[in-house]
């Protein structure tokens, strides 16, 4: 979402400009406890399982392409997307009607939709207007304004975390336990990915803490990577290439303060990794 030279971040290099800034952020404890979690996970017996899950759809994919600027509007329509395609939103019949979705959203991957939600996210973000892309707060807000009508709906949140083992937990246990796509703030905080399955070996994701995270499926919203539903190791989400490593955020410009979670943005994500997390 912002611009930086890809060739010399993929050398390793501190100097960076391309165009896709994203990002999110909230200094929320690593592993919040939840009692009915607790609870299943005491209840969890045996030798260690692996667990798998994956919510990708290539049906449901839009690329950026052609607008460089365009992966954090790209990944919301994806991730939107694949959620309309889950079941997950239906809630029970009122009054003997027929069920109703709490989602807003229908499937949509044309490139019209994606440039007025680019737009959307530029004019509710809180970076300055000289950046051609968006900031973490922007997409976060993009998500839950197309997804769920309101700026302040809550489903999704920018999340900031110390440690790569923290985050990737994170990004696996809220996926296991909403079904929602994880956004990931991938080059360094440049460009938009999104997780959307992951591999596990221990006790259950979904209602338990005490597991370990051994892959996770990467989609880019950059079609010349060709990364759909990529496999990414442990090993290799954390120390491989760029273009699948989730290093952490490294800008300094985003100093505007956010109206809903009252953060500045260079001060929770700077040196963190930092997520678009779902967390209902």
């Amino acid at each position: 979402m912002f611009g930086f030279d890809l060739t010399a971040l993929r050398r390793g290099s501190t100097v960076v400009a391309l165009a896709c800034l994203l990002v999110t952020a909230s200094a929320v404890p690593a592993r919040a406890t939840s009692p009915v979690i607790e609870a299943a996970a005491g209840a969890w017996l045996g030798s260690p399982q692996t667990w798998t899950m994956n919510l990708y759809r290539g049906d449901a994919v839009r690329s950026q392409n052609p607008d460089w600027r365009a992966c954090t509007a790209a990944a919301t329509m994806s991730m939107l997307n694949l959620i309309a395609y889950s079941t997950d939103e239906v809630v029970p019949p009122v009054m003997g009607g027929a069920p109703q979705s709490n989602l807003h959203w229908t499937v949509d991957t044309s490139f019209g939709r994606q440039e007025d939600i680019l737009a959307f996210e530029r004019n509710h973000m809180t970076t300055g207007r000289w950046v051609d892309g968006t900031d973490p707060h922007g997409w976060r807000n993009a998500l839950n304004w197309y997804g769920w009508g309101s700026l302040e709906a809550g489903v999704y949140r920018d999340t900031s975390l110390k440690t790569f083992e923290d985050a990737a937990w994170r990004v696996v246990a809220a996926l296991a336990r909403t079904h929602k796509p994880v956004g990931i703030l991938a080059w360094a905080g440049s460009h938009a990915q999104y997780v959307t399955g992951y591999e596990a070996t221990g006790a259950d994701p979904r209602v338990s803490d005490n597991f370990r995270v051994d892959a996770v499926y990467v989609t880019d919203p950059w079609r010349p990577d060709g990364i759909h539903n990529y496999r990414v190791s442990y090993a290799m989400w954390r120390k491989g290439p760029a273009t699948v490593r989730f290093a952490p955020y490294w800008q300094t410009d985003y100093t505007g303060r956010d109206p809903i979670d009252g953060a500045v943005g260079y001060i929770e994500w700077r040196g963190k990794y930092v997520i678009e997390e779902p967390v209902r």
